[in-house]
């Protein structure tokens, strides 16, 4: 039966090639196999020509070694039957024989398609040589066979992302326009017939579901837009102005407590005012998104607590919430576009999962971080951690998030 020799393989990484000894004497298999070990390559032996044509159906081998005068099918026989294989056709073939030096005996071996004639005794060196050339040929083209293959992946790679840039800016001129432009119609529209107070009670209640489904409509676009924005690789643009993340965050929760009125939110802050230098109506938007998420993933009775504080260096803010915790599988790729938590039907119809995704763009934007722990003891808590300024760099990560909050005074 053929086997495979390995001898001091040079390393795990370091590519190697098949060589195909091929003699029905085992001696001489034997001291083919001795002189060829150095090359620390794989040696196959096959003591038939018959042994040899299966070896060569299983896999790809650097060069051919093949006595002539064999039983059954000799080396000549073998070589034909390997010339006639289109996939075989190609592979270096050494005659090594001590049956006959006559010119037209080595000339038949030619003509078969051998690449050389070696008769015996072979020194060793000579032969170890001649088959470390196609050995370092073979080498060489596989090695270019995986560039080609790696080149291609990579081209396809890039058309898909060019393809896909391109289908994200065509979105992006849709949502931004095609939708927008009749949606505000829509929207202002309704909000005029509203306040005209002319309506029948019936028609009231029409314009105002118009409007709130318009107003729905107008923030998955705000949404859609973002998440364009931020895929295309430019990140969501903030432009910094000077305020208050307090009188911010104060805003919002008057915002929600109205659209929400039978949910408590609780604002612990540690100083009346918080300066920095933000997008404040990018930040709003991430506030907002917090306590949203906090509302909805915790009982209807529980309050929801928005805390901030500060250090030298960078600002907090957490939004934490009592009820279920986020499971552990879904915490790794919980900021990930589309991802939801385990929510109800209700839910899931009304989330696309990229709030918190955007989120998490917006504050890395301002160079800051946004993390999130969870459990069943201690509910659910996002922090948000900034610099002062937007243009500014936090510390290393978590150089500036350890420790908890200075006691806070209720706002």
């Amino acid at each position: 039966m053929p086997h495979s020799v390995f001898r001091d393989p040079p390393g795990e990484d370091t590519p190697r090639a098949r060589i195909l000894l091929v003699d029905d004497t085992p001696a001489n298999l034997l001291s083919l196999e001795a002189v060829l070990e150095p090359l620390g390559q794989e040696l196959v032996l096959a003591r038939s020509g018959e042994e040899a044509l299966r070896e060569l159906l299983r896999g790809e081998f650097a060069c051919i070694l093949m006595d002539v005068q064999m039983t059954g099918l000799d080396g000549f026989e073998t070589a034909h039957l390997i010339r006639a294989r289109e996939r075989t056709r190609y592979v270096p073939i050494l005659f090594i024989t001590a049956l006959s030096r006559d010119a037209a005996f080595v000339t038949r071996g030619y003509a078969q398609g051998a690449v050389d004639y070696l008769l015996k005794p072979v020194d060793p060196d000579i032969l170890r040589a001649k088959v470390q050339v196609f050995v370092a040929l073979h080498l060489r083209g596989e090695q270019v066979k995986r560039q080609a293959v790696e080149l291609a992946e990579r081209r396809r790679s890039e058309e898909a992302a060019q393809r896909a840039s391109e289908l994200e800016q065509q979105l992006m001129g849709i949502v931004g326009h095609d939708i927008r432009t009749p949606l505000s119609v829509v929207l202002t529209t309704a909000k005029s017939q509203l306040s005209s107070g002319a309506l029948e009670p019936a028609q009231q209640k029409a314009f105002e579901r118009v409007e709130r489904s318009g107003e729905r409509i107008q923030h998955i676009v705000d949404l859609l837009m973002d998440f364009t924005r931020s895929r295309l690789g430019g990140g969501i643009p903030v432009i910094p102005r000077a305020g208050d993340l307090n009188e911010l965050c104060r805003e919002v929760v008057d915002e929600l407590q109205v659209a929400r009125p039978g949910r408590i939110i609780r604002c612990d802050f540690s100083r009346d005012s918080l300066h920095g230098v933000w997008d404040l109506e990018r930040m709003g938007q991430v506030v907002a998104n917090l306590l949203d998420n906090a509302l909805k993933y915790s009982p209807e009775p529980s309050a929801v607590r928005l805390s901030t504080w500060e250090k030298p260096d960078a600002v907090f803010l957490e939004v934490h919430n009592e009820g279920a915790p986020i499971p552990r599988s879904l915490l790794p790729h919980l900021f990930e576009p589309f991802q939801r938590g385990e929510d109800s039907r209700e839910l899931a119809r009304t989330s696309l999962g990229l709030g918190l995704y955007i989120a998490r763009a917006v504050v890395e934007a301002h160079r800051g971080r946004l993390t999130v722990r969870s459990s069943e003891a201690e509910g659910t808590t996002f922090r948000l951690c900034l610099p002062r300024r937007a243009d500014a760099r936090l510390p290393a990560s978590g150089a500036s998030d350890e420790g908890t909050s200075p006691a806070p005074m209720t706002a």
